[in-house]
């Protein structure tokens, strides 16, 4: 664990990740796209037991700390590492207002929060936020970091290739290993497949990467992808059901899934999709080889199939009738 979190290439403590405000967007898409470049970051949210136990190892081993934000800087657990730590960089957003605000609702947590901003380095989102923090807190160390609202999807799908993709966050539940050994097992005997995984890194864990996999990393609209490939593969050791795997169905992708998944249920007697009973390459491949060969189903067939099971009128009849 202490090696893993000195080799990231930096720990980013976020409170607000996926909330309605935006302002965590930008470190979001950074940590992403060093990923998709085989980089290390943890996103860490120091709340609650998980958190608490990732925001320490980070605070004492990762030799780079980002702070997203005020709200995540006034947490008393990341507020001691900023205090602890003059190396820790913070990504401030605030506004004048917000932190007038702050400080008349929180005049002891704000001498704190002034005292590590006057020390610690400081990204500004704008050179009028950087010249309003060198007046507040008397910092000079400061780097103007402008916001970011990411992009789309840019991969170039190969013409000519049956492109099989999962999506979903690289971890071991989610068989990026299995879904590695399958494409390099598949390059064999079917040359002409291309595999691709759309998520970035959900673990410290170390992860098998196969060079036969195109790692896109996040991607805030992973459907432009799905929309060009062919199949989608669960690769899932257990999975409920996964909205990304209905989404590629609704837009008439086969699809072919572990057992042991919820989506198994709803494929198994699909035309274009299949089901495969052990957790291996060599079962997933036979799998891919079935959905293949079964014959010319078109993606209206498929869409079809599946929202008549998982649409939006049959989850609305599903639910009255649980309400009645």
């Amino acid at each position: 664990m202490i090696r893993r979190y000195r080799e990231l290439d930096a720990a980013i403590f976020a409170t607000n990740l996926f909330t309605e405000g935006g302002d965590w967007r930008s470190v979001y898409f950074f940590a992403r796209s060093v990923e998709a470049q085989r980089g290390k970051v943890a996103l860490i949210n120091p709340r609650g037991k998980r958190g608490c136990r990732q925001w320490l190892a980070a605070g004492v081993f990762s030799p780079r700390i980002i702070v997203n934000g005020l709200a995540t800087l006034a947490t008393w657990r990341v507020l001691t590492v900023c205090l602890l730590r003059r190396d820790v960089r913070v990504y401030l957003h605030e506004t004048r207002y917000a932190l007038d605000e702050f400080q008349q609702n929180s005049p002891f947590r704000y001498r704190l929060v002034a005292r590590v901003l006057g020390r610690n380095p400081l990204l500004c989102v704008s050179r009028q936020a950087e010249a309003h923090y060198r007046e507040r807190f008397g910092s000079d160390r400061m780097q103007v970091v402008y916001e970011c609202p990411g992009e789309g999807p840019q991969a170039d799908l190969e013409p000519g290739k049956t492109h099989i993709v999962m999506v979903g966050s690289m971890n071991e539940r989610k068989g990026t290993e299995l879904f590695g050994r399958t494409a390099e097992l598949a390059s064999e005997q079917h040359p002409d497949w291309q595999f691709h995984w759309i998520g970035g890194v959900a673990t410290m864990a170390p992860i098998h990467r196969s060079e036969r996999v195109v790692w896109h990393g996040w991607t805030w609209n992973p459907s432009e992808i799905v929309r060009r490939c062919h199949v989608f593969l669960l690769s899932s050791v257990d999975d409920p059901c996964p909205l990304s795997a209905l989404e590629a169905m609704q837009m008439g992708k086969r699809c072919v899934a572990f057992e042991q998944t919820g989506t198994a249920e709803l494929i198994q007697d699909l035309p274009g999709c299949a089901v495969f009973r052990e957790h291996t390459p060599e079962s997933a491949l036979a799998a891919l080889e079935n959905a293949l060969s079964s014959g010319p189903t078109t993606a209206d067939e498929i869409s079809s199939a599946i929202k008549a099971r998982t649409g939006l009128e049959a989850f609305r009849n599903a639910v009255v009738r649980a309400l009645q």
